[in-house]
């Protein structure tokens, strides 16, 4: 499985972002405290489902907003799709919509 696209909102320290990603390597870098770990967080709660860094999931929601969303798009082989996760007063995921 390749990891396409990352989408962050009010995800940590970002606002709104989308990056996109090689399908060979990518290297992420930047000064201390930019969000290098956070986009790593991200990627891992799409996988699992939890973070790595906290029990409380409302401390991932950026100061001062009501929400978190982050979007996951990945390629196999034979098909395309999606990983959403969206968390506010509750927890949604989404797998290619459903």
């Amino acid at each position: 499985m390749i990891l396409t696209d990352i989408k962050l909102n009010n995800f940590r320290n970002y606002k709104n972002v989308k990056i996109k990603l090689s399908d060979k390597i990518n290297i992420i870098y930047g000064d201390n405290a930019q969000g290098k770990t956070n986009i790593l967080e991200a990627i891992f709660i799409n996988g699992f489902g939890k973070s790595f860094r906290t029990s409380k999931e409302k401390e991932m929601i950026k100061f001062g907003e009501e929400f978190l969303e982050t979007k996951i798009f990945y390629q196999k082989s034979d098909r395309e799709g999606n990983i959403k996760i969206r968390i506010a007063d509750k927890k949604l995921i989404e797998i290619n919509g459903v």
